[in-house]
């Protein structure tokens, strides 16, 4: 995708909105203003009806039905109704840790932090996934909740999710996983891998930003502590009225992503690993990490002896990519996921991710790395 003069290389940090999704919002904004919990009137019905089909649409993307979806503002307030969640269970049965995965979403390493229990982080393998082996070490009859994120944000890596929900299952802990950059590039059936809840947000699979999910498995549901009370909307999971056309937009990104699924994982990979195999032919970057077990669109790429930040800015404005997670971005701290992979401060500098999309092309691919060239050349 190319907006003006820049070539978009930023798909994990949001995806533009599909056209498709556009559309549906655009048609319920005039159609379905209602309120849909006016429960007197023709046009709440229609409203809340439009919203019935969006969350079945969200849960079959995740093998769940529409009553296992709890539509929130996005992963970060779902991620809080997580961790609000652990601690009243915490409360109960007398566990006092948490245990999360050392590259986790900052949103999630900050609701750690903040809920009051004591947190241990789950070391990372070479290819900057959670080690299992040491999250066996780690849980115990004091771990209440593990947190873990399914595909990282930063360097692509998937995690072994269903040898950790056996894990978790065998000790009696409850298993969150963040699965917000999980829907591009992995299929996905909770109750197969046996999840408890797990969180996802529609601005990261081409739909609209201000809309996310909080998934639930079977038995999960009534666990499920609110952040937001409001009137009691959503069976008193979450309150505050519902935003018919974000929800209706989350609905229709799912399916399509469904529909597409394996083929468009495939040609994902075949763009990005034509930018990787270029960059490293030509000597200047190497990739962080393996091509296997990784997001299709993921390309965390390292330039030797060039500071990440300096060469980004002299790529502007041709290409939008990330020196880490956007959610980071502007910290002058080292990124914490390359930090947890054992990278020392030097070597995360000069890292930049690049994460490729469904309106990814060849020609942008090679328009890049041209002007890759160029900033090194000028550096």
């Amino acid at each position: 995708m190319q907006v003006g003069e820049t070539i978009y290389l930023d798909y994990q940090a949001s995806t533009p909105v599909d056209e498709r999704v556009l559309k549906v919002m655009t048609e319920a904004s005039a159609t379905l203003f209602g309120n849909p919990h006016a429960a007197d009137h023709a046009l709440g019905w229609m409203a809340a009806a439009a919203i019935e089909k969006a969350a079945e649409q969200v849960g079959n993307l995740f093998g769940l039905q529409g009553d296992d979806v709890i539509f929130t503002s996005g992963a970060s307030e779902a991620n809080a109704m997580v961790f609000r969640t652990a601690h009243a269970i915490a409360k109960q049965s007398g566990r006092s840790e948490i245990l999360i995965g050392a590259g986790d979403h900052g949103s999630i390493v900050k609701e750690a932090e903040s809920c009051g229990l004591v947190t241990r982080f789950i070391a990372l393998d070479d290819n900057g996934a959670p080690y299992t082996a040491d999250l066996k070490n780690l849980l115990s009859d004091a771990t209440a909740l593990v947190s873990i994120i399914g595909v990282n944000n930063e360097n692509g890596a998937i995690a072994d999710l269903k040898t950790i929900s056996e894990l978790c299952k065998s000790n009696g802990a409850l298993f969150h996983a963040d699965l917000a950059q999980a829907p591009l590039a992995m299929d996905i059936d909770l109750l197969d891998l046996d999840i408890a809840l797990a969180t996802i947000s529609a601005h990261k699979l081409y739909g609209p930003k201000g809309v996310g999910a909080l998934l639930t498995g079977p038995g999960s549901s009534k666990l499920v502590e609110p952040v937001i009370v409001g009137a009691g909307q959503q069976g008193g999971r979450r309150g505050g009225t519902m935003p018919t056309e974000l929800i209706v937009g989350f609905g229709e990104a799912c399916q399509i992503v469904q529909s597409l699924g394996k083929v468009e994982r495939g040609a994902l990979a075949a763009t990005r690993n034509l930018f990787v195999r270029s960059l490293e032919k030509k000597q200047i970057a190497t990739l962080v990490g393996s091509l296997e077990n990784r997001h299709p669109g993921n390309a965390l790429m390292r330039f030797p002896g060039h500071d990440a930040s300096d060469l980004l800015a002299r790529l502007q404005p041709r290409i939008a990519a990330s020196t880490q997670s956007a959610c980071s971005s502007g910290s002058i701290e080292p990124s914490h996921v390359l930090t947890a992979m054992g990278f020392d401060r030097e070597v995360a500098s000069e890292c930049i991710r690049f994460s490729f999309g469904r309106f990814s092309t060849e020609q942008q691919v090679f328009m890049a790395i041209g002007f890759l060239l160029e900033a090194l050349v000028s550096a």
